[in-house]
């Protein structure tokens, strides 16, 4: 139960969240949100629709927004600042609200499960100087030194993090694929570069249907990066500024971004950093901007119910014919056609809208 020290996050049916603060005799509610996108239905229904059912509520009264937990959890602990006056941090929060003694006891249950497992088996988990060695090169954009390491026979073996082999095989991979992606960063990428990377290699993983495939695009996504540090890395100045340019770009993304502002900030004029950009990346600031948008959108199309007109204007769009127009030059067709073609059905059988672009 929540008090004024402690607001509430409640479960009610993964992915669906509730914040609960007390106010005296009043109670605040934030929610429901869903905090993963990539859950649509439950029991083989939209999850809109299940909520509804649920709770007697007629299904158009209701809508299910996506909400990063994160983003989720600072709008709890600002209600609760609002009521209170107390600051809480995040980490306090989700460590009041499921580190309990119930999970600490299942953790070193499981923990002297494993450990007597490998003892008994005589076994050794793999190589921690072999993993050291694949991320330097990762870190450094050593394809070659990187290539050696991937051929290196390695004793050992990985840890069990599912009873379903395919799925242990899953876990690890994205495992993998998330500690690759901090050492390209370290290696200079740009976060939401390495991130954005990260985020479609375990889209693949997650699809994959066997051990082999998974493995493939592991190896894949480690060269991948290795390649990208090493071009990142040769270009010297200019290209400390071009990727400060995109992290300030990424950074803004849902607003209209001004290329004089970026210039201001990194202490350039706007002549120089146009000229810069286009040399390194060829394309123009405002066109690398516009694709972002784009990019982005595509996902929200996909994977959430907001229509054309909200997407467009949540990315800054002034009109959704400006949206659209937009859209077409980098995907080749409207945003309706888009949804049409790649969004989940339950979505796309909800946009009304004509396409007149």
């Amino acid at each position: 139960m929540a008090d004024m020290d402690r607001p509430c996050i409640y479960l009610e049916k993964y992915p669906i969240y509730y914040g609960v603060i007390l106010g005296g005799e009043d109670r605040y509610i934030i929610g429901p949100v869903s905090i993963d996108f990539t859950v649509q239905f439950q029991e083989g229904i939209p999850i809109g629709e299940a909520y509804a059912r649920q709770h007697g509520i007629p299904e158009k009264k209701i809508r299910i927004s996506y909400c990063e937990f994160e983003l989720f959890c600072e709008l709890v602990l600002l209600l609760y600042h609002v009521l209170t006056g107390k600051d809480m941090k995040i980490s306090d929060l989700i460590q009041r609200n499921f580190d309990n003694n119930e999970l600490q006891h299942g953790i070193k249950k499981e923990l002297n499960r494993v450990y007597f497992q490998y003892q008994e088996n005589e076994k050794v988990h793999n190589s921690y100087e072999h993993e050291i060695r694949e991320l330097n090169s990762i870190r450094e954009g050593d394809t070659g030194k990187l290539k050696r390491c991937m051929e290196e026979v390695v004793e050992g073996e990985y840890a069990v993090l599912s009873q379903n082999p395919l799925q242990a095989a899953k876990n690890l991979a994205i495992v993998a694929l998330a500690i690759a992606a901090r050492a390209a960063i370290d290696g200079g990428m740009l976060p939401e570069d390495s991130f954005s990377i990260n985020d479609s290699y375990i889209l693949r993983v997650d699809a994959a249907k066997d051990q082999g495939q998974i493995m493939a695009l592991v190896n894949k996504a480690k060269m991948e990066y290795a390649e990208l540090v090493y071009e990142k890395n040769r270009s010297g100045e200019n290209n400390r500024i071009v990727e400060e340019a995109k992290r300030l770009i990424y950074k803004n993304m849902h607003q209209k971004i001004v290329i004089y502002k970026i210039a201001e900030e990194l202490h350039v004029t706007p002549e120089y950093l146009s000229a810069v950009f286009k040399r390194e990346e060829g394309i123009t600031v405002n066109d690398y901007i516009m694709k972002g948008k784009v990019k982005l959108s595509q996902n929200l199309l996909i994977y959430s119910d907001y229509t054309v007109e909200e997407i467009g204007y949540y990315f800054g769009f002034s009109s959704q014919s400006h949206f659209g127009k937009v859209f077409k030059k980098w995907s080749d067709m409207t945003p309706v056609q888009y949804r049409r073609r790649y969004g989940i059905k339950s979505f796309t059988d909800k946009e009304k809208r004509i396409d007149r672009h």
